[in-house]
């Protein structure tokens, strides 16, 4: 099945008053609209882009999610367009963005953030149900096109927008967004702590002090807060389902790597499976990562001020093949590199997860 998520601007209601000439219309009045009208095209930007949508897609069942902003001009058009399609024996589901209103602060400080999670988490739940998933930025406020079409980009989903003066949908396909998700390998927790509400500013401070200018632009700050961007909420999660993807990559340890993960306190150990887990991402991997001079061929990751450091490499058949598992605070780290040693040195390799 297909699940086409739509953004629903005011474009329906504006279309029912000029139709009935008067500036105030029921829902009953718009619904009457749509029957009258009886042209997709004319009655309103998301029907006009649904209707060419549909017509593309074809192949099997659609489902439809209207997502309406905090007000009832919002809330009207969604109804009205649930009702229509629901009629037409689509499946249809409202969704109501928190904060998404004409208060200034709301829509900034919560309303777009709302609607980066509202998608992604809809993304998510419908891919799992085994739904190819399509967004329609059509309608809504022009800053909700703009991070509509960014998750989608960033979670590899078509984009689909239509303006008045087009004579057809556009359609806008994933691209591979070169943004280097490596950088937030070590700062995944700060992140996570900007993510979950608004901070006030003086206690962020000291936490943004320890941020390089790259991850600092992913937060915004207004009115004493201090709280991750809609943007970098979208490369947030963005990150965290790159790292969900990657559990069923299998992980190999050598024999000395096994060893010295089983004799490490538990504490550091916890610290060297979040990097383990990390080094599962493919773009992770390369761009948190270094060539080492020795072993030949291997790499050492992460990059960065952190005590653990994995020697790692990557087989002919791409499994990840962990051959040494150090750190610099006892100086195993610095030894190791001392040593000529290559990677068929190491007699087996066994699976961690």
């Amino acid at each position: 099945m297909n699940t086409i998520i739509s953004t629903v601007g005011t474009s329906l209601l504006g279309k029912a008053r000029n139709y009935y000439g008067k500036s105030e219309v029921s829902v009953l009045d718009v619904t009457n609209f749509l029957r009258l009208v009886n042209n997709d095209t004319e009655a309103s930007a998301e029907t006009n882009s649904l209707q060419r949508i549909l017509h593309r897609l074809q192949n099997g069942e659609s489902k439809l999610v209207f997502l309406h902003s905090q007000t009832d001009e919002g809330r009207l058009c969604a109804e009205v367009l649930q009702s229509y399609y629901s009629g037409r024996g689509f499946e249809v589901e409202c969704r109501e963005i928190q904060y998404l209103n004409y208060r200034e602060s709301h829509f900034k400080f919560r309303g777009l953030r709302s609607l980066v999670n509202e998608l992604v988490n809809l993304i998510s739940s419908e891919r799992e149900k085994g739904n190819t998933v399509y967004i329609n930025a059509t309608g809504g406020f022009k800053a909700e096109i703009a991070y509509a079409t960014l998750v989608g980009i960033l979670f590899d989903v078509r984009v689909y927008y239509i303006h008045e003066a087009f004579q057809d949908i556009i359609e806008m396909p994933p691209v591979p967004l070169d943004w280097d998700y490596s950088q937030l390998v070590e700062h995944e927790e700060a992140l996570k702590w900007f993510s979950e509400d608004l901070r006030p500013k003086k206690e962020a401070e000291s936490v943004i002090k320890t941020l390089p200018q790259e991850i600092r632009l992913l937060l915004l700050e207004e009115e004493g807060y201090v709280f991750l961007s809609p943007a970098g909420e979208a490369f947030f999660k963005a990150y965290l389902e790159r790292l969900q993807q990657a559990d069923t990559v299998p992980l190999l340890l050598s024999t000395s790597a096994w060893k010295a993960y089983q004799d490490f306190p538990i504490d550091v150990r916890r610290a060297f499976e979040r990097y383990l887990r990390k080094l599962k991402v493919p773009v992770i991997r390369l761009k948190g990562s270094d060539l080492t001079r020795v072993p030949l061929g291997c790499r050492v990751f992460p990059r960065g001020h952190c005590d653990e450091r994995i020697i790692f490499c990557e087989d002919q058949q791409g499994k990840i093949r962990v051959c040494a598992l150090l750190r610099h605070s006892d100086r195993s780290y610095e030894r190791y590199l001392k040593r000529k040693i290559t990677c068929p040195d190491e007699q087996e390799f066994k699976v961690l997860w």
